[in-house]
C-alpha cells in the first residue's frame, strides 16, 4: 500500500510541475484519449497552461498508464466555479489527488465527503518543494493578477514572444488572487449555508469520468451511487441564517405596524377634524348658492323687463319712422296743392293782387321752412344715430347680463339710464308732433284748405 501511495503522489508531483497554470485565453482542454507524454508535448509546444480539469485527465491519464486505477470527480457551481480533482484506487482506498494544486488528502473519498457534510473541512498534504510555472497573457490578464503575480512570484522567466512566463508555488491562495470568479463561487458556498472554503464545494458533484465517458446524472455517477451528499449542517445553517432573517423581518415589521399604528391615529384625527371643517365649509357654500340662485332668478326677471322695454323702444321708434315717412308725403302733397292754387291765383287777378303781399310773407316762411326742414332731417339723422347707439347698447346689456351674478350694479345703472333715454325718445316725439303743427306748411295747408272750402282734418 504504501509502493502504490509513493506512486501515486510522483505521478501527482510531476503532472503539477509539467503542466503550468495560465491565463485563460492561454488554457487548453486534454483530450483523454491521449496519452501522457502527447499531453505533456503539446502544452510545451504551444506554450499553453491547464484548468484543474486538464491536471486531473493528465493524472487520471498518468496513472492508467500505470497500472493504476484512477476517476476524474468534477464538483462545483456552474456559472462560476467548477473544480475537477483525480481520485486514485491505492489497495481499496479511494485517494483525492489534486494535480492542480498539487494537493493529496489524507483519508478515502467518502470519509472526505463525510466530514465535509457534518460542516468540518478536511485537512490535505501540501507539497512545497514542488514549483509550478505560470503562462501570462498581458492583453489579456487583469491588472490585479499581474500586480500579484509581480509581487509573489518566486522569479519570472524568459518571455515568450509577447507572453511572459512566472515561476510560483501554485496554490489555492494563489489561485484565489488571480482568478476572480472564485469570489462568486464562494459567495455561492455561504448561500448554501458552507464555510467559505473550496473544499465544500465537492458535496455538489456535475459529473464522474471513468475512463469511457462522463456521467453527469448523479443517480449514474461512479464512486457516489446512492451516496448521500446533502449536509444536515449546511442546512441548519441555512434554516438559522433564514430564521434570523425571518426575526429580523418580523420585528421591522412589527415596528413599521406599530408607526402605522401611530400613523392611523393621527390621520383618524386629521381626517375627524377636516370633516368637521369640511361640513361647516360645505353648510356655508349652500347658504351662499341659494342667496346667489335667488339674485340670479331676481336679475334674470329685470332683464326680461329690460328686454320687454327696449323691444317697446325699438317699436316706438319704427313708429316715430313711419310719422316721419308720413310727414314727408305731406309735405310732397303740399307742394302739389302749391302748385294748384298758383293756378287758381293767377285765374282770380284781383284776388292775387291781394294776395301778393301775403305771398311774399309765404314765400319767406317757406325758406324758413326748408330751413327748419333740414334742421329736422339733421334731428332725424341724429335720432337714427341715437336709436344705433341704443341698439349697441342694447348687444352690451345682453353681453353684461351673462355676467349679471357680478354685475348687478352697472346693469340697474344702465336701466335707469335707458329709462332716461326712453323719456328723453317720448318727449322729443311729442316736441317734433308740436313742430310740425305749428309749421308754416300746416298753416299753408289750412289755408288752401280754407280757400278751397274745404274742411280741415280733424
Amino acid at each position: 500500500m504504501k509502493e502504490l501511495g509513493r506512486r501515486a503522489n510522483k505521478l501527482r508531483r510531476r503532472v503539477y510541475r509539467k503542466t503550468a497554470a495560465a491565463s485563460a485565453t492561454r488554457t487548453a482542454e486534454l483530450d483523454h484519449r491521449m496519452g501522457y507524454s502527447e499531453m505533456a508535448a503539446m502544452l510545451e509546444n504551444g506554450r499553453l497552461g491547464v484548468s484543474s480539469a486538464g491536471a486531473a485527465v493528465a493524472l487520471w491519464r498518468a496513472c492508467r498508464e500505470r497500472g493504476l486505477r484512477a476517476w476524474c470527480y468534477q464538483f462545483g457551481f456552474p456559472g462560476s466555479l467548477i473544480r475537477t480533482v483525480t481520485v486514485i484506487d491505492v489497495d481499496g482506498v479511494l485517494e483525492i489527488h489534486d494535480a492542480f494544486f498539487n494537493l493529496r488528502y489524507r483519508t478515502g473519498l467518502h470519509e472526505v465527503l463525510t466530514s465535509l457534510r457534518n460542516g468540518r473541512p478536511v485537512v490535505a498534504d501540501r507539497e512545497l518543494r514542488d514549483r509550478k510555472e505560470y503562462i501570462l497573457d498581458p492583453a489579456r490578464e487583469p491588472a490585479t493578477a499581474v500586480q500579484w503575480l509581480e509581487e509573489y512570484a518566486d522569479r519570472e522567466l524568459e518571455p515568450a514572444g509577447p507572453l511572459r512566463r512566472f515561476e510560483l508555488l501554485w496554490n489555492p491562495e494563489a489561485f484565489v488572487a488571480t482568478h476572480s470568479e472564485v469570489e462568486s463561487g464562494l459567495r455561492e458556498l455561504a448561500a448554501r449555508g458552507y464555510p467559505p472554503d473550496l473544499q465544500f464545494a465537492m458535496l455538489h458533484p456535475l459529473a464522474v469520468f471513468d475512463g469511457m465517458q462522463w456521467h453527469r446524472e448523479r443517480a449514474e455517477m461512479p464512486l457516489l451511487r446512492g451516496y448521500e451528499l446533502e449536509s444536515p449542517v449546511a442546512a441548519l445553517q441555512v434554516a438559522s441564517r433564514d430564521l434570523a432573517e425571518e426575526r429580523k423581518r418580523l420585528g421591522e415589521a412589527a415596528a413599521r405596524a406599530a408607526r402605522l399604528e401611530v400613523d392611523l391615529v393621527e390621520s383618524t384625527a386629521q381626517m375627524s377634524a377636516t370633516s368637521r371643517r369640511f361640513s361647516a365649509e360645505r353648510e356655508i357654500w349652500l347658504q351662499q348658492k341659494a342667496g346667489q340662485q335667488a339674485a340670479n332668478t331676481a336679475l334674470t326677471g329685470e332683464l326680461a323687463e329690460t328686454r320687454a322695454k327696449l323691444s317697446s323702444a325699438i317699436d316706438l321708434r319704427a313708429q316715430r319712422d313711419s310719422q316721419i315717412a308720413q310727414l314727408r308725403a305731406e309735405i310732397d302733397d303740399a307742394g302739389r296743392q302749391s302748385k294748384l292754387q298758383q293756378d287758381a291765383l293767377d285765374a282770380l287777378e284781383a284776388e292775387r293782387r291781394a294776395w301778393d303781399a301775403a305771398r311774399v310773407q309765404l314765400e319767406t316762411e317757406i325758406h324758413a321752412l326748408h330751413a327748419r326742414l333740414d334742421t329736422q332731417a339733421r334731428e332725424n339723422k341724429e335720432l337714427r344715430d341715437r336709436a344705433a347707439v341704443l341698439a349697441s347698447q342694447v348687444n352690451a346689456a345682453d353681453e353684461r347680463a351673462m355676467g349679471i351674478a357680478e354685475y348687478f350694479t352697472p346693469l340697474a345703472d344702465e336701466i335707469s339710464r335707458l329709462r332716461q333715454e326712453q323719456d328723453a325718445v317720448a318727449r322729443e316725439r311729442d316736441l317734433l308732433a308740436a313742430q310740425i303743427a305749428a309749421s308754416p306748411w300746416a298753416r299753408l295747408r289750412s289755408l288752401w284748405r280754407r280757400a278751397a272750402g274745404r274742411p280741415n282734418p280733424v
